[in-house]
């Protein structure tokens, strides 16, 4: 797959996303949005587009009714760092190792439709950016999910 770098703002990338993901937000969920840094980034903006969506995706899916979903982006010093938080069903931890598995899936959400793939991609683009991933999750509390991305050159 290949990565095509352009300059885009930071800020109206995340309104739009957020803007397409309300159509999928349970009764009484709200997304939160903070932004912090400079306004423009540099890096591929639809692999970005698809980690972001597939993060806000998971945490609207595993959370329940009336729960806030917390989106915090900071563009300092050539580096993107993306918090995604959600108030949902959380992780064991015995799962947590495995989820940027191709196909896996945590053994306290065989209830809710999915396919195991969204982290594992999330992974691959992060990895194909330079970034990474981390995700801390504590069950029955939600779910934190941190990337963090270097600024891309436009060669």
């Amino acid at each position: 797959m290949g990565i095509t770098v352009s300059t885009f703002s930071v800020k109206e990338f995340n309104d739009e996303l957020i803007e397409e993901m309300r159509t999928q937000l349970k009764p009484g969920q709200d997304i939160i949005y903070d932004f912090n840094g400079e306004n423009n980034f540099t890096s591929d903006k639809r692999m970005l587009k698809n980690i972001v969506l597939n993060l806000l995706s998971n945490a609207i899916k595993f959370s329940g009714e009336g729960k806030k979903i917390y989106l915090s982006t900071q563009n300092n010093q050539n580096r993107l760092s993306i918090t995604i938080k959600d108030e949902g069903v959380g992780i064991p931890e015995d799962d947590q190792l495995h989820l940027f598995g191709t196909f896996y899936r945590a053994k306290n959400v065989s209830n809710i439709q999915g396919t195991g793939l969204g982290l594992a991609i999330i992974k691959r683009y992060t990895d194909l950016l330079g970034g990474t991933v981390e995700l801390k999750s504590k069950l029955n509390e939600g779910t934190v999910v941190y990337v963090q991305l270097p600024e891309l050159s436009k060669n």
